[in-house]
């Protein structure tokens, strides 16, 4: 059995007529988006990505309960930090580490986040590449400020790349000592 909604007439020209005189009574300009104006980049998900290689860490808790570690760089907090070894250590230059992605992601850029005590800042890093952790390519250095904000620096790349890896290596520290420290790198698309 079929069950139909009787309208009358008069109510549906009421609503029609409502409708109309709302959209022609309005007398603002309908605003679009600027295409100039551009949202900040979101990085890739770093949920399943994997530290495979490094030549230092701060592993013996000196820079406190699960600090200093490589995997604190893409953890996606801003207060805690990969720092190169010290305690109990000597660090010896060049720091890099290696993160595996684990599928092949599609780069446009860099988003980095120095240590926000000031400390240990990197001033010049290189990023390299790679699809199978054997053969790199060097994506150049990019030049960080020293900051204690924790406020984000964009370094965009001239044309994206496809990566499964990427090493992350230290060139030169501010303060130039043979530590080096780093909150967060975040690559993007």
């Amino acid at each position: 059995m079929k069950t139909f909604i009787k309208i009358k007439r008069p109510i549906i020209v009421f609503y029609l007529v409502g409708l109309v005189a709302m959209i022609f009574s309005c007398n603002e300009e309908l605003v679009y988006p600027n295409p100039d104006i551009k949202l900040p980049p979101v990085p890739l998900d770093a949920s399943n990505w994997e530290v495979i290689d490094y030549t230092s860490q701060e592993d013996q808790d000196g820079e406190g309960a699960n600090n200093g570690r490589v995997w604190n760089t893409f953890d996606r907090n801003p207060d805690t930090f990969w720092h190169s070894c010290w305690n109990g250590c000597t660090a010896v230059p060049p720091h890099y580490f290696v993160i595996d992605m684990k599928t092949s992601q599609q780069i446009g850029g860099f988003n980095f986040i120095q240590r926000t005590s000031g400390t240990r800042n990197i001033e010049i890093c290189e990023i390299e590449i790679s699809e199978d952790n054997a053969t790199w390519t060097s994506l150049g250095q990019f030049e960080l400020e020293k900051s204690s904000t924790g406020a984000v620096q964009n370094k965009p790349l001239e044309e994206a790349v496809t990566a499964r890896y990427f090493k992350f290596k230290v060139v030169k520290v501010f303060d130039g000592t043979n530590n080096a420290a780093l909150a967060e790198i975040s690559p993007y698309f």
